[in-house]
């Protein structure tokens, strides 16, 4: 049974919800209710305007079918059937399509259609494309609606705000305060943290901003890194060495050998850095071993992917405690982290922010640490920026900072491991470490 929805909307939510332009957008920050306002649009105009054909597009199929489809069962109380579509008593439909599934559409007349998180689309293409099937009679008017986040001088920019000529493209924009008093107070507090450890996703996401400040974030700051050579290790008893090997694939990288050792419970130090060029796997293999029983290492972990697991392999078959690292796979919090290689990252960062890390006076690791960059993925988790996005803006693999990276989050692996999150920063140590 179809029940009536009582909702009392903001004035920036109002205003894109009454409209009846051809083409309104409501682009605002995390947390002001796109998702439902579109929605709600689109399920008001189909009660209204009987054997009404609507159309909702995201770009993936997952995003579509774990939170579009999730997200209107909920709002609505509605189940969708397998087709993807959910029929009114009054005729009407609603359709549930990705991006993959549009041009087999070419002869559908359509009344309405929306796009969810449609600066996920690299152009107008889609856009244009539903714009030309919005040709069905029946109602008084049709329209193609959108909701998005801020993203820059990007198409949505171009067609909306800056095309003040056309009444037909009208925009609601908003900040995520502007929907302040419908969200946790703790999670508004947050976002003063975040304004702080990522600047630009608080300004494209939050405020919602259309500066072309770039989507990502630098995961390092530089009195960070510069710091870490001169960070204060507190006595203890050495537990663990482990080695980080990143191995190169191309002809300007590095195959490099960093060892950290456990200085005490909380506290990490490099103590060993090596950077070689043009040698293969048999004599990576081979060198590793040998840094293994010189240093005492208790184990190694080799980037996997690709030729590492060659000496993985290597390693094994000679009885070294290895493990292999794929920064492709699922994070142990596939809930913050794109992949393994994310959090690695972050685990990293987490030690290098608390003072826990003690690092090499090496102004080429330095370089390389605060060259890593992270966004933000639509889906809300951390992804870092891969090794070739970063060659074609002319920088180098950041071989360095990947070997100590590896081998901070074996640290976080190893029987003397605790729970990052937990503990105190490195202004609380003093009266932490006995």
């Amino acid at each position: 049974m179809e029940e009536k929805q009582i909702v009392e909307a903001l004035p920036f939510q109002k205003k894109f919800l009454d409209s009846e332009a051809r083409y309104p957008a409501l682009v605002s920050g995390i947390g002001t209710g796109k998702t439902f306002m579109l929605l709600l649009k689109i399920w008001a105009f189909c009660e209204t305007y009987p054997n009404s054909l609507a159309l909702i597009v995201r770009k993936e199929f997952t995003d579509l079918k774990d939170s579009t489809m999730k997200d209107f069962a909920r709002y609505f109380n509605a189940t969708i059937g397998s087709d993807k579509e959910y029929k009114f008593n009054n005729g009407s439909i609603i359709m549930f399509r990705h991006a993959a599934e549009i041009a087999v559409l070419k002869n559908i007349n359509l009344s309405i259609f929306g796009i969810e998180q449609a600066e996920e689309f690299a152009n107008e293409e889609t856009f244009t494309f539903l714009r030309d099937r919005l040709r069905r009679e029946g109602s008084a008017y049709r329209q193609g609606c959108l909701i998005a986040n801020a993203n820059g001088h990007n198409w949505i920019w171009r067609m909306w705000l800056n095309n003040p000529a056309s009444e037909d493209f009208k925009i609601w924009t908003a900040s995520t305060f502007d929907n302040a008093e419908n969200l946790p107070q703790d999670f508004i507090q947050d976002l003063k943290h975040m304004e702080k450890e990522s600047p630009n996703h608080y300004k494209q996401y939050v405020l919602n901003s259309f500066e072309e400040v770039g989507a990502d974030d630098l995961l390092l700051d530089s009195q960070t890194v510069y710091n870490a050579p001169n960070i204060i290790l507190e006595p203890g008893m050495s537990r663990t060495k482990i080695l980080g090997i990143d191995v190169a694939r191309f002809g300007d990288d590095e195959t490099v050998f960093t060892c950290i050792e456990q200085k005490n419970l909380f506290q990490w130090e490099q103590i060993f850095q090596e950077a070689h060029k043009g040698k293969d796997t048999s004599w990576t293999t081979g060198y590793a071993i040998d840094i293994s029983k010189r240093l005492g290492v208790n184990s190694i972990i080799v980037d996997d992917i690709g030729i590492g697991g060659a000496v993985t392999d290597g390693l094994r078959n000679n009885n070294r405690p290895v493990i292999p690292f794929l920064g492709n796979e699922v994070s142990r919090r596939p809930d913050l982290y794109e992949n393994r290689k994310a959090e690695a990252f972050f685990v990293l960062k987490d030690l290098l922010d608390r003072g826990w890390l003690k690092l090499n006076t090496d102004i080429m690791l330095a370089e390389q640490l605060l060259s890593i960059r992270y966004k933000f993925k639509a889906n809300g988790k951390k992804a870092i920026i891969g090794k070739d996005e970063m060659r074609k803006e002319g920088l180098k693999s950041p071989d360095r900072a990947e070997a100590i990276c590896m081998a901070a989050f074996a640290s976080q692996l190893s029987t003397a491991s605790v729970n990052l999150g937990s503990l105190p920063r490195q202004a609380e140590m003093a009266t932490t470490i006995s």
